[in-house]
């Protein structure tokens, strides 16, 4: 009786386990479905992040490396130790604030971004200054 009863006990634990599990977990998929939006800009993004100490030290002035993302919605413009994130017309549904907010949320713990900002034009720059 009393091995009945441990073994019910044991099942009961698992179930809530799992289920503060499943509960704990959510908020994540949350976040991620709220970037996916994003997801090609990011990988323009950090191509352009990455590079600097590896390859370069500083892109030129001119912003003569300026490229699109993948979907078409951005132009992604690096000019010195800076990323400037303009829109195109396919992403009129996306305001500015919505892609600070995004990029913020991304590089909140990246080692190379201090901030990211929306300009006075209209455009969001990632500041990665030493």
């Amino acid at each position: 009786m009393k091995k009945k009863a441990f073994q019910r006990l044991q099942y009961a634990l698992i179930a809530v386990f799992i289920g503060l599990i499943t509960v704990s977990c959510s908020n994540d998929d949350d976040e991620e479905n709220a970037l996916a939006p994003y997801a090609s800009l990011f990988s323009k993004t950090d191509y352009f992040i990455d590079m600097l100490d590896t390859v370069y030290e500083h892109y030129d002035a001119l912003g003569k490396r300026t490229s699109d993302s993948s979907d078409g919605k951005f132009t992604v413009t690096p000019i010195g130790r800076m990323i400037v994130v303009k829109k195109k017309a396919g992403a009129s549904s996306m305001t500015y604030d919505e892609v600070e907010n995004a990029l913020n949320i991304h590089y909140k713990n990246h080692r190379k971004v201090n901030s990211v900002y929306k300009n006075n034009g209209g455009t969001i720059t990632i500041d990665c200054r030493k």
